[in-house]
């Protein structure tokens, strides 16, 4: 049995031990009592001296023991309670845990996965899984289109004359209509009529977004979560609103089809929005590093599209130190960036002594201790024109689009550029470059075979296309991972594994047992358990418990199978002495022919039910519902539990009271006997005296 894991912290005191070890006490006390007025008696006659000390001990102590001794026994009782309280919770959520692995459909779903083609795809399959067989054939697999550039004699070859320019990035899903502007631009209301995604919607269709707030142009790239216009609609308020660094602006959707801009200020103008199914990647992000003043610096802003990427550094004098940081802002506006640079300064200096603060577009920095601030400076990020300038620019714009520069070794010209979208045939795109004077010669191409193309497969006779090779919504619960063609279908099989399942069944028979002993043993006045055993004799709480959970496992199920309605049936038992077998012959059986049944009857058909859910949620979830509301804080073990150590507490502050009493008894008792061996003394000196006189007087008639 289990209950060796459970702990106490005290040690049970047997009830017999207790009165022998009082009944020992008093009678120390009493012969060393006799013993004291043995000496009183033989000092009055013989004049030695008392120990009055011992003799005020003894007496106090004689009062003290009784009194202390039961409150004792009363402590030692109340804690092999809670000792045996302990045990039998701890035995409980045992119990618990064993139930609690049961209790869910899912855990009832484990299965063998068998698949013929395994250089093909491979495949996961959760607990919603369900066994059967399967057959997948892939004709072709989802990639991304790559685009490669012109070579270029290393990776920093200027391209345009050391002059900033554009590369513009065309999606090319058929059908995406980005909307009409209202052209109003004196409203704080403004909107863009009719924008449609493509024939075949992506999240992706619209790759850029501008409008104009208060005089000041945002861009910022879509990315809502579906390809539905409240969800684009939520997610250009949701951005908008971080870039603002505030919830001034607002997007909604009007009658199904417009999208409205509007500003809850009536006098800030919000005006030309416009949607574009194209991006623009500046090699000069547009930013602005504003005037520097010593501690200030003004007219600071992020870029047209902002970024946080849009200042590559940030530097300041702090007390003659010079202190760069590169800027981690967490959205591209100037409240987060001043945000941002104080905690980083901050952590530089090791204190909360510097502040940075951004307020009528000026950003300042100070410090309480009075240090020098100085040589302010933000530095805005601008890329080469190189073909490494321009890989940084895209990858830095997270615009949707990655690039890396490839040296393919050719003898002249091996550098070029390569960018690569999202997966899928609607993400197709075109690139474009120009600078102030127009049309640039940098040409880019896709390779045969590397265009933008969707997965295509069939699934037990059923084609579907995907834009990812990663397929969930298929078969239910199964993840397919697409991997290659296929000449010939391959087959899937999901086979079901109860080897697990046994295994937990087995553990609840386990787990009953040990609960079921431990409530024997410490209800039982013959018990020899070691700390636990007879420490809730006449306890009628735990054996109502035992009670109530044997009718919770071995009554019908409160969502019983069409055949299997009871533990019963699936091989389980209990003998006379309340011992929980398993029958593993016929659990067998039983999880063959009616293994829906068993799901059922031990989880409802449900996954993850709360345990306030007052749905019926088969043995084993009712079960465990039960056993939480017991072990719970005001359950009635936790209760009983409580009380006693209340109780004890109670006791404990007895025995301070009657301490203190007893040093006050103390006190009197010696000052008493200091007096008496004072009188004593007295009377002893006299009789010494009154002696010698008669002494003296006898030899004077004597004459001797």
């Amino acid at each position: 049995m289990a209950t060796t894991a459970v702990s106490s912290t005290t040690a049970t005191t047997g009830t017999g031990a207790t009165a022998a070890a009082t009944t020992s006490t008093a009678a120390q006390l009493a012969a060393a009592n006799k013993a004291s007025a043995q000496k009183i008696i033989s000092s009055l006659s013989a004049g030695s001296g008392v120990d009055v000390a011992s003799l005020a001990q003894n007496l106090v102590d004689a009062e003290k023991a009784p009194q202390a001794n039961a409150i004792n026994a009363k402590i030692a009782k109340n804690d092999a309670k809670v000792s045996g309280m302990s045990a039998v919770m701890f035995m409980m959520s045992e119990l618990q845990n064993a139930l609690t692995a049961v209790k869910d459909k899912d855990s009832f779903n484990t299965l063998n996965i068998t698949n013929s083609n395994t250089g093909a795809l491979s495949v996961v399959a959760a607990g919603s899984a369900v066994a059967g067989q399967h057959s997948v054939s892939i004709s072709s697999l989802s990639q991304a289109q790559r685009s490669i550039s012109a070579g270029f004699a290393s990776s920093s070859t200027p391209i345009n004359g050391g002059t900033s320019f554009a590369l513009t990035l065309t999606g090319g899903n058929i059908g995406v209509f980005p909307g009409t502007p209202d052209g109003v631009t004196t409203s704080n209301i403004t909107t863009i009529a009719a924008p449609t995604f493509g024939a075949s919607p992506s999240v992706t269709d619209f790759k850029n977004f501008s409008i104009t707030v208060g005089g000041k142009s945002i861009g910022l790239t879509p990315n809502p979560n579906s390809a539905t216009l409240i969800d684009l609609a939520a997610d250009l308020q949701k951005q908008l609103r971080a870039i603002d660094g505030s919830t001034d602006l607002s997007v909604n959707v009007q009658g199904g089809t417009d999208l409205v801009f509007s500003s809850a200020t009536s006098s800030r103008v919000v005006s030309s929005p416009v949607l574009s199914k194209s991006t623009v990647i500046n090699l000069d992000t547009g930013a602005t590093a504003g005037t520097a003043d010593a501690a200030t610096i003004t007219g600071a802003s992020f870029g047209t599209n902002p970024s946080v990427n849009d200042f590559s550094s940030f530097s300041v004098s702090i007390g003659g130190t010079v202190r760069t940081v590169i800027p981690t802002s967490s959205a591209p506006n100037m409240s987060s960036l001043a945000s941002s640079l104080q905690f980083q300064l901050r952590a530089i200096e090791g204190s909360d002594d510097i502040s940075v603060g951004y307020a009528n577009s000026v950003l300042s920095v100070t410090s309480a201790s009075g240090k020098a601030i100085a040589g302010i400076g933000l530095t805005k990020q601008s890329y080469a024109d190189t073909p490494s300038g321009v890989v940084d620019a895209i990858n830095a714009g997270n615009r949707g689009y990655k690039a890396q520069l490839v040296n393919d070794g050719s003898s002249t010209n091996p550098y070029k550029i390569m960018i690569t979208g999202a997966n899928g045939s609607t993400e197709s795109f075109s690139v474009s470059s120009s600078d102030t004077n127009g049309s640039l010669g940098i040409n880019f191409a896709t390779p045969t075979g590397y265009a933008a193309s969707d997965a295509n497969f069939i699934v037990d006779g059923i084609g579907y296309s995907r834009k990812s090779n990663t397929i969930t919504d298929v078969v239910p619960g199964v993840t397919f991972s697409l991997k290659g063609t296929t000449s010939t279908s391959a087959s899937v099989s999901f086979d079901r594994d109860t080897t697990d399942l046994k295994t937990k069944l087995t553990t609840l028979v386990t787990a009953y047992n040990d609960f079921n002993d431990i409530v024997n043993q410490t209800t039982d006045p013959k018990s020899t358990l070691d700390t636990y055993g007879k420490t809730l004799v006449g306890d009628s709480t735990v054996k109502l418990i035992r009670q109530q959970m044997r009718t919770l496992l071995f009554s019908p199920s409160s969502t019983p199978g069409k055949t299997i309605t009871s533990l019963s049936q699936m091989g389980y038992s209990l003998d006379q002495k309340g011992v929980l077998s398993l029958d593993a012959t016929k659990l067998d059986t039983v999880l063959q022919n009616n293994y829906d049944d068993v799901t059922k009857l031990f989880t409802g058909g449900y996954n993850k039910l709360s345990t306030y859910s007052t749905l019926s949620a088969g043995i084993a979830g009712d079960a465990v519902k039960k056993l939480t509301n017991m072990l719970g804080p005001t359950g009635s073990l936790a209760t009983k539990t409580n009380n006693a150590n209340t109780e004890s507490d109670k006791y404990r502050a007895r025995l301070v009271t009657l301490q203190t009493r007893m040093d006050a008894l103390l006190a009197r008792y010696q000052k008493q006997f200091a007096s008496m061996d004072s009188m004593v003394g007295s009377v002893n000196s006299q009789k010494t005296s009154l002696k010698a006189t008669f002494d003296g007087m006898m030899a004077t008639y004597t004459n001797k």
